[in-house]
């Protein structure tokens, strides 16, 4: 596979000024440029597993992407759906897993996406993520008032290749998984502590 031809035009399949352009737009059209995005899961026969789809969106109040159809279907992994006495296993997207995955994602854009506003040169992003999980609040075993204690700590990890990048960019990509929508959507600023790791290129 050929590797993207970065220009100070271009980087990582962006069109740099357009990008600026739309950014500049936004600060000055914060109504129009709200964004809502919403989903609809459907529960199947079986409990536990659900069909999720991602359609429509909006921008300022403007519905969108009314040919988009994105299925997901969430469930368990075989293992506990036998441990759990499921009679025909079947091996499924996680519902944790799958915002996990979303956190990764997200994360990684939002780097992206600030890096190339600053100028600063990257090459990859990897983040990787994890979360110690009691399922007693779930199963009844407690109370809903313990529903705080569900989750342990959030470990998140950020490996970025770049060239040789100066202290201060160093330092201004770590503060910018902060910035992530999903980071603050599962975290609501309950941690802030990132593992930021810069390889060179």
């Amino acid at each position: 596979m050929a590797t993207e031809e970065h220009t100070p035009e271009t980087s990582h399949g962006v069109d740099v000024s357009s990008h600026l352009e739309f950014i500049d737009w936004m600060a000055s059209n914060p109504e129009d440029a709200e964004v809502t995005f919403s989903e609809t899961g459907t529960s199947e026969e079986v409990i536990n597993r659900t069909t999720a789809t991602i359609s429509e969106w909006e921008l300022g109040g403007e519905r969108m992407g009314a040919d988009r159809e994105h299925t997901l279907r969430f469930g368990l992994p075989p293992e506990i759906e036998e441990a759990m006495g499921y009679t025909e296993l079947d091996d499924r997207l996680e519902a944790i897993e799958c915002a996990l995955a979303a956190l990764t994602a997200c994360i990684n854009g939002t780097i992206g996406y600030n890096a190339l506003r600053e100028g600063i040169a990257f090459d990859d992003i990897r983040t990787t993520v994890s979360v110690p999980v009691d399922l007693r609040v779930l199963f009844g075993i407690h109370d809903v008032d313990r529903a705080d204690d569900m989750y342990g700590d959030i470990h998140l990890g950020v490996e970025v290749t770049a060239p040789e990048l100066s202290a201060g960019e160093i330092k201004q990509l770590s503060t910018y998984p902060a910035r992530s929508p999903v980071y603050n959507l599962l975290t609501r600023g309950q941690t802030d502590t990132v593992e930021m790791t810069v390889s060179a290129s």
